[in-house]
């Protein structure tokens, strides 16, 4: 599988592989295991404390490496309380691995920071000539933005990829104009009815704190759209999956073919729901 991007558009393999490999990391969560396609390898799993009070050690993702490609992925919302206690947790601290880097989310922030150097240290023995995607659904949008804008930074891979699927908002317009200013390749694939995108608000003005909170989205944003009247089903990444892969039916039905388990089951609510009774299926 050869992976390429341009930036103003959407490579549709690249979009539908990495949602899969998003899903994955649902999977591993659960499981402690994991179901890779062929040519990949399961190199590191990304272990991060969660809860800024109570810290919790849980797996976050992992790293995968092809002979071409490493993916870096995130998983999102998966571990209640912890995971929603840090996901509004929407007061900003500076990110400290950019200059001028702007503030970010206090939460997301924490759990990218309890991780962050013994990522870089397994990033840094890779070789520079493969290409490097970091990705990750909902919360996992987040922890992917924060992770490629401090890898093209300051590690040799300065034309990483980043693909994000319903993410929601990062940091505040200074973040998002240096971000955009070093990070040429990101993709914010984004439901146009999944409310996790619009979260946190653009702006909390003051009295919630002196000066008010700001948030932006990051560049740059290929919106979908399906509606299915349930807010679970509108984020869940099985459901990204199915409307993206109508973008290439026939690569679709070869890699979930081809690679038994890869794909997610499209008609989970979220990934980490064994059943539901959600209205419709994806669609």
């Amino acid at each position: 599988m050869n992976l390429s991007g341009k930036r103003n558009s959407l490579n549709n393999e690249e979009a539908i592989l990495l949602a899969a490999f998003c899903y994955q990391t649902y999977v591993l969560f659960l499981n402690g295991s994991i179901t890779l396609p062929k040519g990949y390898e399961l190199k590191y799993v990304i272990r991060a404390d969660v809860n800024v009070e109570n810290p919790t050690n849980e797996v976050f993702g992992f790293i995968a490496e092809s002979n071409k490609n490493i993916i870096i992925a995130f998983r999102g919302y998966a571990l209640y309380p912890a995971d929603l206690i840090a996901a509004y947790d929407i007061l900003q601290i500076p990110y400290p691995y950019v200059e001028m880097g702007g503030n970010t989310s206090r939460g997301f922030t924490c759990i990218y920071q309890s991780t962050r150097n013994k990522l870089m240290k397994e990033i840094n023995k890779f070789p520079k000539h493969k290409k490097l995607f970091v990705t990750g659904h909902n919360y996992g949008g987040a922890l992917a933005t924060l992770a490629v804008f401090d890898i093209v930074a300051n590690t040799k891979f300065k034309d990483a990829f980043a693909y994000t699927y319903g993410s929601p908002r990062v940091g505040d317009p200074e973040f998002t104009f240096r971000f955009n200013q070093l990070v040429k390749n990101s993709k914010r694939i984004v439901n146009i009815h999944d409310p996790f995108t619009t979260f946190p608000e653009k702006v909390y003005p003051p009295p919630f704190t002196d000066r008010g909170l700001y948030y932006q989205h990051v560049n740059t944003k290929y919106p979908i759209s399906f509606q299915l009247n349930d807010t679970p089903r509108n984020d869940g990444i099985g459901c990204y999956f199915k409307n993206l892969s109508h973008l290439n039916r026939d690569y679709s039905s070869k890699l979930c073919s081809e690679n038994p388990g890869f794909c997610p089951d499209s008609e989970m609510c979220f990934p980490f729901q064994r059943s539901c009774n959600c209205p419709k299926p994806c669609m």
